[in-house]
């Protein structure tokens, strides 16, 4: 029997406020004498504000056993009470939180929320005994060691240029992390969508949001200036990603196309950071300006999107029993549905064909979502051509003998990133890596692993 969402009274005391979860026979919505229904109108984008003196008393005809709250933008310290016990809520920051009622204070009638600072609610929706219905998510912490991180740019990149291969690992057991590069905080509808498709596709870790706000560019000094214009550095964009590297310690990271797939200048600067990031997260020179502690990493395999060297081809349709037998393909379809504020844009017909004809991913032929390449590998070169995880056979590797794999930044890159990144605002010495032969790298990687694990 799945969880029904209950008939509940919603008392905003201070003003005196009533809502219901539905409206029926025997419920009713008011708030001072007038109808409003905010947080209870299916509605992400309308919200009301819950201020510190305020208190959310929610009753029912029957016993509440969960609640499924959906914030405006971020989320915020809170106690949940009954009676009898009470809890801390908020604790995670999850935009979109479920509390088991049930387990941490236990089921009753009536229970109130209270917040320690003013919050944005945009839904809230009280759940009876039972099982849940589909639309709840149960998000966790973000990983703590990752099989596979994601560097996605944007919300939506992740159903899109890189459609398929969440629900591939996923359905292998794999335990995957996402990381945007850029926020959309000054677009909140989109920050929903992005947890509805992630969720979709079956990653139940909650993301991590990027420092960089979305602005749009065709090259990479547009990027760099609309950087400049959010009062950023490719220092702190540099600090972001070898901080997730260090933090997650992933076996496989995947970055977009070094051209951007179509130009996008901040999905061209994630992966120009993202080649520095991976040397830097190694070296155990290169400080963070966060008080962070996380010790260094190396990745074993980082992949590229188009990458045209040492390539490998995707199998996205291929049906999966994890997801019922639908393929990857079809998963990241249902992913990208629900980023309702881009179903207008070119990428709908891009992925499912002008007129939805299309069936397999290999009719996508322009930024084919399957093709990626090795853009450097600690654990030798890829045979099958087919999984980002071949030479990867457990979760600590004792010692890596194999040089990477076209290790490509150039001195000029080197140089023209440390004259930008030396003008921060503390002035942190950085160590940059200059041009060295593939011989000479390939040794003083060894003689750092060795007796080291990664």
């Amino acid at each position: 029997m799945k969880k029904n969402i209950l008939l509940i009274t919603i008392l905003l005391l201070l003003p005196n406020v009533v809502f219901a979860r539905e409206i029926t026979k025997e419920s009713t919505i008011e708030i001072n004498n007038k109808a409003n229904n905010k947080i209870t109108d299916n509605n992400e984008n309308t919200f009301i504000t819950i201020n510190p003196s305020e208190k959310i008393t929610i009753t029912s005809n029957e016993n509440i056993h969960g609640i499924y709250i959906l914030y405006e933008r971020q989320s915020s310290l809170g106690t949940i009470t009954n009676q009898e016990k009470n809890a801390s809520i908020g604790t995670n920051n999850f935009l979109h939180e479920y509390v088991n009622v049930e387990e941490q204070i236990g089921a009753s009638s009536e229970i109130t929320i209270e917040y320690q600072n003013s919050v944005k609610i945009a839904e809230i929706y009280v759940l009876s005994e039972g099982e849940l219905p589909d639309f709840v998510e149960q998000w966790n912490p973000p990983c703590e060691e990752a099989d596979l991180l994601l560097f996605s740019t944007h919300s939506d990149d992740e159903q899109l240029f890189f459609l398929g291969l969440l629900p591939t690992y996923v359905a292998q057991g794999k335990k995957v992390q996402v990381v945007y590069f850029t926020n959309h905080y000054d677009n909140p509808k989109r920050l929903h969508e992005q947890l509805h498709g992630l969720y979709t596709v079956g990653i139940t870790s909650y993301p991590i949001i990027g420092i960089v706000p979305d602005a749009y560019s065709e090259s990479l000094e547009g990027a760099i200036k609309n950087l400049q214009k959010a009062e950023l550095t490719e220092k702190d964009a540099l600090d972001f990603e070898v901080e997730m590297l260090r933090r997650f310690k992933p076996l496989v990271v995947v970055g977009h196309d070094e051209l951007g797939e179509y130009s996008h200048g901040q999905h061209i600067l994630n992966t120009h950071i993202l080649k520095q990031a991976i040397l830097f997260a190694e070296d155990e020179n290169y400080e963070l300006k966060s008080n962070t502690k996380y010790e260094p990493w190396s990745v074993p395999k980082t992949y590229l999107h188009l990458y045209k060297e040492n390539q490998i081809i995707m199998d996205y349709d291929t049906p999966l029993d994890y997801f019922g037998g639908r393929t990857a393909y079809e998963v990241s379809k249902e992913g990208y549905k629900m980023h309702l504020s881009q179903q207008y844009t070119w990428f709908t017909a891009w992925m499912n064909g002008k007129n939805n004809e299309y069936t397999k991913s290999t009719q996508i032929k322009k930024y084919s979502p399957l093709e990626f390449g090795l853009y450097r590998s600690l654990v030798g070169e890829d045979n099958n051509k087919n999984d980002m995880f071949e030479n990867i056979t457990k979760r600590m590797i004792e010692e890596i003998e194999e040089p990477p794999l076209n290790n490509t930044l150039e001195e000029k890159e080197a140089k023209d990133n440390l004259e930008q990144n030396t003008n921060t605002k503390n002035n942190q010495k950085i160590y940059f890596i200059g041009t060295v032969t593939i011989s000479l790298l390939a040794l003083l990687i060894t003689k750092r692993k060795k007796d080291k694990k990664i």
